[in-house]
């Protein structure tokens, strides 16, 4: 049977971290994992600039989710992550989260936990 498959940026120790959560939630082994930097471009269920500002997932039935949508999913396919997922279908918490990953995923390679940053100039 097919399983969902969530693409994360592998250079990424924020993203590597979640992933890590995702497998050991993954008991079930509902879900595939690729690392969108060393999966060839044309195999990547969104353009590579789209799957570096949101976590893209391909479902097993062949939709595209990315960022909220795709995490959302992944937590849904988890057995204690079934509760969470259903709570974030709620519309105000739905919106928010949305929001919430949108500002998280715009700022996450400027953090730490995000691969080597470029020395400052000077």
């Amino acid at each position: 049977m097919p399983r969902d498959t969530l693409f994360y940026d592998g250079q990424c120790g924020m993203c590597r971290r979640s992933v890590r959560l995702f497998r050991a939630l993954d008991w079930l082994r509902r879900l595939d994992y690729a690392d969108s930097t060393t999966t060839p471009e044309h195999l990547l269920p969104v353009r590579m600039e789209a799957a570096m500002e949101g976590i893209p997932m391909r479902t097993r039935d062949g939709r595209v989710l990315v960022g909220f949508p795709a995490v959302r999913r992944a937590l849904s396919r988890t057995p204690l992550g079934l509760l969470p997922a259903l709570l974030m279908h709620l519309p105000g918490i739905s919106h928010a989260g949305t929001a919430g990953y949108n500002a998280i995923a715009r700022r996450r390679r400027r953090t730490l936990a995000c691969g080597p940053r470029s020395p400052e100039p000077g």
